[in-house]
């Protein structure tokens, strides 16, 4: 009995001491790191987003040295999440190839929440940092077509100054590194199995620094696309979509007013009803889209619905609102028919 006791015991002592070496050794790795507020992530997680030189590399191994010396602290790397488990670096490429050329296992990061444009603090930074990009966007995107086939639609300019900064205000707290659409465009696509095809080849791509799978987890207003998020090789950050062809039915027309009355309303707690109403009426006209129903619908009730869903976007009364939102159930009730109403 006593021999067991002291196995047991001493088998936790081990335990102990070998947790406490791992845990000063991981310490110790990385004392030469700012680790507040970082995660140690697997290198073998981490993927650059910029080509870096031997140069650099060597210069980056110089700083590693200075650091390990006790003469300054390196940064932790800025990455962002991928959304297929991996992470791509947005600053401090050079110490990653660097650390990896070390034999470095894990690196500490600072993961953040949304993607961002290196060096942008501006609305003066965003629009000369994607200027200087627009002709590699147009040319990419024409490739991407060439490779992956789809019909091409692309925003005919770079994104409005007005809807650039009433974006950042109300969505991105003043930030305007985070608007990563100035320059956009949509692949189409006929039918799922092409659209998801051509997303089974198009996600491996090293350009590609996010993605966005909302095909297979749609939207709450039930919008379905592949939303891939693309760095040109200045650092600006461009937006591909990838569309079935049912979805253009109404996404850039009827939806996308009721899209702009939801987003201009949506923190009014005045208007909760309202955009309530609105979003309810989403579900139902993409429920119609793919399932095959909205196809029905004569052109004579589809412009019908667009010139209401248009007056919606820019009514303010209350009264006429619930009026106009009340006829588009209508209409919808009446060219779907009851049994294809539900969301």
């Amino acid at each position: 009995m006593f021999c067991k006791i002291n196995r047991k015991l001493i088998l936790i002592i081990l335990s102990v001491i070998i947790f406490c070496f791992c845990v000063e050794c991981e310490a110790a790795e990385f004392d030469f790191f700012i680790t507040k507020g970082a995660e140690i992530i697997s290198i073998e997680k981490l993927r650059p987003t910029e080509k870096v030189t031997s140069k650099e590399i060597s210069s980056a191994k110089k700083k590693i040295e200075l650091a390990r010396d006790g003469k300054k602290l390196l940064e932790p790397l800025g990455v962002i999440e991928r959304g297929d488990g991996s992470y791509m670096i947005i600053e401090g490429s050079d110490i990653f190839a660097a650390m990896k050329e070390l034999g470095a296992e894990n690196l500490p990061v600072i993961v953040h929440s949304h993607v961002y444009q290196k060096n942008v603090k501006t609305i003066e930074d965003l629009y000369k940092l994607n200027l200087a990009a627009e002709d590699e966007f147009n040319l990419l995107m024409k490739n991407l077509q060439e490779e992956y086939g789809g019909e091409l639609t692309k925003r005919p300019h770079i994104k409005s100054e007005a809807r650039v900064r009433e974006k950042t205000k109300l969505e991105l707290n003043g930030d305007y590194s985070q608007i990563t659409d100035m320059f956009a465009a949509s692949l189409i696509y006929p039918d799922e199995e092409s659209l998801l095809a051509v997303f089974d080849k198009i996600k491996n791509r090293a350009d590609v620094i996010r993605i966005k799978d909302r095909w297979q987890k749609p939207m709450s207003s039930g919008y379905r696309d592949i939303k891939l998020n693309i760095i040109l090789s200045n650092g600006a950050i461009c937006e591909l979509q990838l569309h079935h062809a049912a979805t253009m039915q109404i996404k850039d027309t009827t939806d996308h007013y009721i899209y702009e009355f939801i987003r201009s309303n949506k923190k009014n707690s005045a208007m909760k009803n309202y955009v309530e109403h609105a979003q309810s009426i989403q579900k139902i006209l993409y429920n119609a889209v793919y399932n095959g129903t909205f196809a029905t619908v004569s052109d004579y009730d589809k412009k019908l619905l667009e010139d209401t869903a248009k007056k919606i976007s820019k009514q303010k009364s209350p009264l006429i609102l619930e009026r106009l939102l009340t006829r588009m159930e209508r209409i919808l009730k009446y060219s779907l028919g009851a049994t294809n109403i539900a969301a």
